[in-house]
């Protein structure tokens, strides 16, 4: 039974299509449609529904402290509203996405969003790569953690207390495993979303907010496997490279673009090992990407 005010606050926690998945103070859910024909709302947007109709409305959105998005040159996709943390989920027994985690970092970078990286199923060894991968972002300031979803619970609960998380990564690296395991609330919340829906049991397929306690909470999204960056502008997007830093501003000239310029630090950096190439070489391939 809807709250008998004409109006009440609530969390966007997923979004079907045009309709919106909203719980309130009290723990329930309700479903809210936009006014409108816009879907500007995203996973973690803090809400005004209006009640007064046979349907809720979502009338206004509370101002944001962070946006999580993608977007390329035809379209944008909001993904989660309001985190504090992104975390990068990568498994041991897939391929590494480079590209995928640089864009993830870069988008998280801009909002001002803490980034960590968890690295899954440690139970199964750690091959050279993983190995290698590790250091290398542990040197870019991200520190991957090795663990097991299964077995490692509390130590991910301790890293995202009184956070606000994105849990983002490509399909079968274990986001969901690392949801079932810290919230018992999981299957319950999506099952009684479902039947509201009359759909079928939830497979990750939209972002899906989980509320741990009071103060932390966690957004499982759908698996990745690209991450556009159009939003970027062109002339920040060295400063979203923790490894540029040192050497911004010292090039000969003051619009570089750290691509093709001489005397230009970052590539002398390159050049010296002290950058690694691959990623300056991603940074290459975002930066004629977002100038399109």
């Amino acid at each position: 039974m809807k709250p008998d005010l004409p109006t009440i606050k609530g969390t966007i926690t997923s979004a079907h299509g045009r309709h919106y998945a909203v719980e309130l103070a009290d723990g329930s859910i309700i479903m809210a449609y936009p006014r409108g024909r816009a879907t500007k709302y995203a996973c973690g947007d803090e809400c005004v529904i209006d009640l007064s109709g046979a349907e809720g409305r979502i009338i206004a959105i509370d101002d944001r402290s962070s946006i999580f998005w993608r977007s390329d040159t035809y379209k944008q996709k909001l993904i989660a509203a309001n985190v504090t943390m992104l975390v990068m989920v990568v498994a041991t027994d897939l391929p590494i996405n480079h590209s995928l985690i640089t864009r993830c970092l870069i988008a998280a970078e801009q909002q001002r969003i803490k980034a960590k990286i968890l690295v899954n199923k440690s139970d199964l060894g750690l091959t050279t790569s993983i190995k290698q991968f590790i250091t290398e972002y542990t040197r870019l300031g991200y520190d991957p953690i090795d663990i097991s979803a299964i077995t490692d619970t509390d130590a991910i609960l301790k890293m995202i207390k009184n956070e606000r998380v994105v849990l983002i990564g490509q399909s079968g690296v274990g986001k969901s495993t690392i949801v079932n395991n810290i919230t018992d609330t999981a299957y319950a919340r999506t099952a009684s979303i479902s039947a509201k829906l009359r759909t079928g049991r939830h497979t990750t397929t939209h972002a899906q907010l989980y509320k741990l306690d009071e103060t932390t909470s966690i957004i499982d999204c759908p698996g990745l496997q690209s991450f556009g960056l159009k939003h970027i502008e062109p002339q920040n997007l060295a400063n979203y490279f923790s490894e540029f830093q040192p050497y911004l501003n010292q090039c000969q000239f003051d619009n570089c673009t750290h691509t093709v310029e001489p005397n230009c630090k970052v590539i002398d950096a390159v050049n010296n090992e002290l950058i690694k190439l691959g990623r300056w070489k991603e940074y290459k391939k975002i930066l004629s990407e977002i100038r399109r």
